[in-house]
């Protein structure tokens, strides 16, 4: 996993702004019978996909390297530690501490294209049972025709780190047999978060590729995101919310 560190100093935003993932995912993977073995999350960050698992009757091993999301992980699904149904653990996707043949499933939401391919195959191959599956999320607000969406879009444009690829947050399908070698299917959901003004900060300052808090051209890029979202509320004094979209990719696929 490379960078592990990148998101230090961003674990508080990112608990605070990065939506969920919707019930229908943890449905489909319940009765596709996914879940009725121990799953791994790997890159489990602040537990947002761990939740999910969790809710839909999945004993997990929630794997992190970052200090910080890994402890904003232990504090928010804590009740679920005491009873067997989460160990949280440090480890990458290149070296995850879990024994042999420990999982019938592995999951990584929001992580997969900080992995390096090849020694994660490697790894993957060692903790799956055989006939485990590998399951690969990715939240993305791009593609959303919602009027937020496109504004926040053209917004952060002008803030991206130098060399941003179009499609950042996610790998792009064409490249995905690097990690899915065995081959996979591909499924899409979409749902909506409700963006406050103090969430829309959030969600910027959770981001890799933009300018972090403690960064000078932070206040620049908050300034032009509240004129955004002022310019996207129904005009009521009270209104202090806009709907934003996300579209989740799913691939579940295997390893051989």
């Amino acid at each position: 996993m490379t960078n592990p560190d990148r998101f230090l100093g961003r674990a508080d935003v990112y608990a605070a702004a990065r939506p969920g993932y919707p019930a229908a995912l943890g449905q489909w993977l319940r009765a596709a019978g996914l879940l009725d073995a121990p799953v791994a999350d790997i890159g489990a960050g602040t537990g947002l996909f761990t939740r999910l698992l969790l809710d839909h009757g999945a004993h997990v091993v929630a794997v992190e390297p970052n200090p910080e999301m890994r402890a904003q992980l232990g504090t928010a699904l804590a009740d679920a530690v005491p009873g067997g149904r989460l160990t949280v653990q440090d480890g990458t996707s290149e070296a995850t501490g879990l024994p042999d043949a420990l999982v019938g499933l592995i999951t990584a939401a929001q992580a997969a294209h900080w992995f390096d391919p090849a020694p994660t195959v490697q790894e993957f191959r060692r903790v799956l049972r055989p006939g485990g599956r590998v399951l690969l999320v990715w939240n993305d607000w791009r593609g959303v025709e919602l009027p937020f969406n496109r504004a926040y879009g053209e917004t952060i444009r002008p803030f991206l780190a130098p060399g941003t690829p179009d499609v950042a947050t996610r790998v792009p399908e064409e490249r995905l047999p690097a990690l899915l070698p065995g081959g996979f299917e591909a499924l899409a959901f979409t749902h909506e978060v409700i963006l406050t003004r103090a969430r829309l900060h959030a969600l910027a300052a959770s981001v890799s590729y933009l300018p972090s808090p403690d960064d000078r051209a932070y206040p620049a890029m908050v300034a032009v995101l509240d004129a955004a979202f002022d310019a996207h509320r129904d005009g009521a004094a009270d209104d202090e919310a806009v709907p934003f979209g996300y579209r989740t990719h799913a691939f579940l696929g295997t390893l051989d």
